[in-house]
């Protein structure tokens, strides 16, 4: 069955979840302190040091951190990542405002921003969500979201993917606003044919919701046909923020978080969730849940954070779950669960790696070649890697370390101002993607958002108060050596 049964969920929620917080020196804490480098390195070297005890990069090349292009400037959001075998790096991220999204590449040996070539994908609208996979050839398919419509886009099989004309975009479903996709929930087959997941869009404040549903929707050829796609109801709940991967046997594996409504007049709760499909994955009785923590959110945050949960298979498919969560007071935890057999029962070990109240929006999960994860979260605006090269990291008293990605303290600051009596800007990041090269080296996306502020008002009554705001707003690159355990 599809729908996630709450009983289990109030069983599995309880589970004891161990504490491995990274040590105060590596984590990433206020970026005015002298204590907020990751690196433990007082110096803000961005390569790291290391002698030093926490979690660095391995000096095996320089570290690189760049802004995305596009073709005429504009502000973007934040970017999806994806490697193919070569090593070369694919991202596709939307405009922030207005249409349209971009998908850029940088080849093998990429080292800034002039090695970038991008090519824009025109919609209507604002693409709320851009997602990315690439096939054994490493050719893009992309799916793009926006409040009306969802898009397809893909690379002509024998063209330039840096060459705007072998780009066909094409809008497949006109949902009216019903519907959303949200999460990283495009996958491709074994035959490169692409599947994901959306479900009925999440009302604000529940005002208007429409009945709940998810929907597992197909395309077997002709897919800038919009009559070729197919939608099948697999659930009546809401799974959203999936991550959807489809191992090379055909079978689903999804992380996701469910809103399970609350019994005798209780409000509804958001809970991380693992589901997967070893079967026809149209039919809802193919599919099997099983929840597995509460799921954080809040819109309170300087930048909202919506709910997040990233989803990792090991080479015998095992799952690796991470997600935001919170504890019965509603402190907010940053969670990773695994599971080796009988993922659909109460088979789930976790541990917190971090319950520090500055963590921020978005995650992302990925193993290594040896199966040990990389998590890169938001850490008060700066962005981290979380890394665990233990034999069991979902258990026990695992060692969990922390390198710095980027601080946004670091980056050099924005000295325009759009709005009067602002005179003080930072940088916020946020939105990180991460991708692992063959040998474990770093690839991580994220959006860089300048906001300015400002206290003085010289002609008060007269001039307006400076109102804290979104001035810019960039997608961003950082290239980093492995990590050194």
């Amino acid at each position: 069955m599809s729908s996630i049964d709450f009983v289990r969920i109030a069983l599995l929620s309880t589970l004891a979840l161990g504490a491995c917080d990274p040590a105060p020196s590596s984590e990433p804490g206020d970026p005015t302190d002298d204590g907020g480098d990751p690196t433990g390195d007082p110096t803000g070297d961005p390569t790291g040091d290391p002698g030093d005890d926490g979690g660095v990069i391995d000096d095996d090349g320089p570290a690189r951190r760049f802004f995305l292009p596009t073709d005429e400037p504009d502000n973007t959001s934040a970017p999806t990542v994806a490697l193919d075998a070569r090593g070369g790096t694919h991202l596709v991220y939307p405009a922030y405002a207005g249409g349209d999204a971009y998908y850029a590449y940088c080849a093998p040996g990429c080292a800034g921003t002039d090695d970038v070539e991008v090519v824009r994908l025109p919609t209507d609208g604002t693409v709320a969500n851009a997602i990315i996979a690439l096939d054994r050839e490493g050719r893009p398919q992309v799916l793009l979201s926006s409040y009306l419509y969802v898009y397809y886009a893909s690379c002509a099989g024998d063209g330039d993917c840096t060459d705007p004309s072998a780009w066909t975009t094409t809008k497949i479903i006109d949902h009216q606003s019903d519907r959303d996709v949200t999460g990283p929930a495009l996958a491709l087959d074994p035959q490169g044919r692409p599947r994901f997941l959306m479900h009925t869009y999440v009302a604000y404040l529940g005002i208007g919701q429409k009945a709940p549903e998810t929907h597992w929707v197909t395309c077997d050829s002709n897919c800038h046909d919009p009559a070729k796609w197919q939608t099948h109801r697999i659930s009546e709940q809401i799974w959203q923020s999936s991550q959807l991967h489809i191992d090379a046997q055909g079978r689903a594996r999804v992380a996701t978080v469910v809103t399970v409504e609350g019994e005798d007049g209780k409000p509804s709760v958001d809970i991380g969730a693992y589901a997967q499909c070893d079967g026809d994955c149209t039919k809802e009785s193919a599919w099997e849940a099983i929840g597995l923590a509460p799921a954080f959110s809040t819109k309170l945050d300087a930048v909202a954070i919506n709910p997040a949960i990233s989803l990792a298979l090991t080479s015998a498919g095992a799952p690796r779950v991470a997600m935001l969560s919170h504890d019965e007071l509603g402190a907010r935890s940053l969670v990773y669960l695994g599971c080796d057999d009988a993922c659909t029962s109460t088979a789930w070990n976790g541990v917190i790696v971090s319950n520090s109240a500055h963590i921020g929006p978005g995650i992302d999960l990925e193993l290594d070649a040896a199966g040990h994860p990389r998590l890169a979260y938001t850490i008060d605006y700066n962005i981290g890697v979380a890394y665990c090269d233990e034999a069991v990291c979902h258990g026990g008293e695992p060692a969990w370390d922390l390198a710095k990605v980027e601080l946004g303290s670091e980056m050099d600051p924005d000295e325009i101002f759009l709005y009067p009596n602002c005179d003080v800007s930072a940088w916020f990041l946020h939105g990180p993607s991460l991708a692992l090269t063959p040998e474990g080296r770093v690839r991580v996306g994220y959006q860089a958002r300048d906001i300015s502020g400002g206290w003085n008002n010289p002609n008060p009554g007269q001039d307006p108060d400076c109102v804290a705001g979104t001035d810019m707003t960039w997608s961003r690159l950082a290239l980093l050596p492995g990590l050194d355990g």
